[in-house]
């Protein structure tokens, strides 16, 4: 009979993000993981075979998480634009550094090069451009965005303007991330807001 595991993937794929974080894909290590999750390197090594199939374990969490912060934010906002916002910052809201944002980028070159993270990062954009679409929907049905807006391609704008911003803020560091992110999305969203 199997031992039941008393550190679940939830908590060490936590660990990985944090690592991440502040390593970057190419000097994380199972052991930096496994010494934030508290178990053993050869413990992940057993559950997720390599660094890669952890790196992948976690790639493969991503558009879950963009899913589960959605209907997060939807619950505790009334205005759709405001739903927008919180999940554009919340999103972003365990970044403190500028190197914390560029260990992450580099998590792109692995998204380019291979194709088995290349499908969850594409899995992950089409999270964030399907809430986003949503959002929009319910902003225009609401009377907060024009009836003629293009949602289908604002929302695909506003994940260009949400990279962008990450990759921009990351080399100037202009003010604050949260500031910053939040006047690059409201310069995106101000032409198509119904004017009083």
């Amino acid at each position: 009979m199997a031992r039941p595991r008393l550190v679940s993937d939830e908590v060490i794929l936590d660990a990985t993000r944090e690592v991440l974080a502040e390593l970057g894909p190419l000097k994380l290590t199972l052991a930096a993981v496994g010494a934030r999750a508290g178990l053993a390197a050869p413990t992940l090594m057993q559950r997720f075979g390599s660094k890669r199939g952890l790196l992948l374990a976690s790639a493969a969490r991503s558009p879950l998480m963009v899913q589960r912060l959605a209907a997060a934010v939807a619950e505790r906002n009334s205005s759709p634009l405001a739903t927008l916002r919180d999940f554009a910052l919340s999103s972003v809201a365990h970044i403190e550094r500028r190197e914390q944002l560029g260990n992450g980028l580099g998590f792109v070159q692995l998204d380019v090069a291979d194709p088995d993270f290349r499908q969850h990062a594409l899995a992950h954009s089409a999270a964030i451009v399907d809430s986003c679409d949503r959002f929009y929907r319910e902003a225009v049905q609401a009377g907060e965005l024009r009836a003629d807006t293009d949602v289908p391609a604002l929302a695909r704008h506003t994940l260009v303007c949400f990279n962008g911003a990450l990759q921009v803020w990351a080399v100037n560091g202009w003010g604050s991330l949260t500031e910053f992110l939040t006047e690059q999305l409201d310069l995106l969203i101000a032409p198509h807001l119904i004017k009083e």
